[in-house]
């Protein structure tokens, strides 16, 4: 039973734990006020509703360590979620008590960061941040979350938005110059990797971890097909893997890393000696660097392929010299999407470049018209054209949503089901698109969003 105690000019309450022990609570004014306080934390431990108030002084950096030991993310998420923390939350927040977060506290750092970066990073930040102050709340640490709800309502004056679509996609005849363009800077495997994008809508990350077993070449129209079943990334944090019956580390590292040679690292990683034996059912730490991961959430699909781009494929992986990857780096390494990528090949692919001759061991460079239009496109963007040609051309939704990687949600997405009929559909629609784009002088469509946006 909570009981106050005079301790010099002010009170101090002592009150009872869920467990049976005491703790307490100073400078009160007055014992009345003392033990209100005191009786009130009682009266939550008895509804099962209390929060121990010397919890909160828990730094907000200790609790972000015992967050990381258990939350359940991907391995992408995890790494996502230590850079968000380690460049931008834990910098400010890091020593503070994690009671102490308040209201107040929180919109004049994210006022801060409204200036200093991008909306879709900062919307990123507050997710994260809302995501472990509720974790904190559930631990009991805090009795409640101090950042503002999202949806309520905002004070101030109005802050007109502008409703226009500023997203840069291709159309097929803008994709088709882009690809040429790749092909006039690197070679035939950047002309069908851009038209592979433009053509199935894969994310950068399915198509840097496409493997050649993946692609399927049957000697029929639309007999070609792929298979989206692993998305090539760059770790700094190593993931895991569960061995199967047969594995070893080569085939591991063949499998995972797209390189058998990398069974060394695996191997040191694992504090193992190379050529080990493995047990099924074993737990390995893959080396850090680049793994192939599951796709976006688990979005396993095959694509049938319009017949253009099957055999442009075919043609590929005859002349390809990688023995795992469909797309590899221009050194045969796993491909990444980083500057190089943008200043050497994406940019002057999109924005043309003058002819450069021959120096310091550089090969000399052709000069390339720019693409009207895709000024400030980014390597995504194909996947959104994907998107607008499939709905342009009436498919059905459910179809569409399931060759972009995508579940529909509710009712639709329980009853609704693609068929072979839709698939082949959305392939000869595709087909028609690659034809229309090599005959079409003069690209409407761009013209149309280019008025529409001046």
């Amino acid at each position: 039973m909570a009981y106050a105690e005079k301790r010099g000019k002010s009170w101090r309450v002592r009150y009872q734990l869920p467990d049976g022990k005491y703790d307490s609570e100073s400078r009160f004014e007055t014992k009345q006020d003392a033990l209100d306080w005191g009786r009130a934390q009682e009266t939550d431990v008895k509804r099962k509703v209390f929060v121990n108030p010397s919890d909160g002084r828990k730094l907000f950096g200790d609790w972000v360590d015992d967050w990381r030991e258990v939350v359940e993310v991907g391995e992408m998420s995890l790494q996502t979620y230590s850079s968000r923390l380690n460049a931008v939350i834990l910098p400010k927040w890091r020593d503070t008590p994690i009671g102490d977060i308040t209201s107040m506290s929180y919109k004049a750092w994210r006022a801060k960061l409204v200036g200093q970066y991008k909306k879709n990073y900062v919307d990123a930040i507050e997710g994260l941040m809302r995501m472990l102050l509720d974790d904190a709340v559930d631990e009991k640490l805090i009795p409640f979350n101090p950042m503002p709800a999202g949806s309520k309502r905002k004070r101030g004056r109005h802050v007109p938005v502008d409703a226009g679509d500023e997203y840069v996609w291709p159309t097929p005849r803008q994709a088709r110059l882009l690809a040429e363009n790749a092909r006039a800077l690197r070679g035939d495997q950047w002309y069908a990797m851009v038209l592979t994008v433009a053509y199935t809508g894969l994310r950068m990350g399915e198509v840097a971890g496409l493997r050649r077993d993946q692609v399927q070449l049957l000697a029929l129209e639309y007999g070609k097909a792929l298979r989206v079943q692993w998305q090539g990334q760059w770790l700094t944090q190593p993931a895991k893997h569960t061995v199967n019956k047969g594995e070893t580390l080569e085939s591991i590292a063949a499998l995972r890393h797209a390189d058998p040679e990398r069974a060394v690292d695996l191997a040191k990683a694992n504090e193992l000696e190379p050529g080990a034996k493995l047990r099924v059912g074993q737990k390995l730490a893959l080396a850090k660097g680049f793994t192939l991961l599951p796709p976006k959430y688990s979005s396993y699909r095959t694509l049938i392929l319009p017949p253009f781009l099957g055999d442009l494929l075919s043609e590929l992986l005859a002349a390809n010299s990688h023995d795992i990857l469909v797309f590899p780096s221009q050194r045969g390494k796993p491909l990444r999407v980083d500057d190089q990528f943008y200043g050497r090949f994406w940019h002057p692919a999109i924005l043309g470049q003058d002819a450069e001759p021959s120096r310091r061991g550089r090969r000399a460079q052709a000069a390339l018209p720019a693409v009207k239009g895709l000024a400030d496109m980014v390597p995504h963007g194909l996947r959104h054209g994907h998107k607008v040609w499939l709905d342009g051309q009436g498919h059905p939704r459910v179809a569409v949503e399931e060759r972009m990687g995508h579940k529909l949600q509710g009712v639709e997405g329980t009853y609704s089901h693609t068929s072979p009929e839709m698939e082949l559909g959305i392939a000869r629609g595709l087909q028609k698109a690659w034809e229309k784009s090599l005959t079409d002088e003069v690209d409407q469509t761009a013209e149309w969003r280019e008025r529409r946006s001046s």
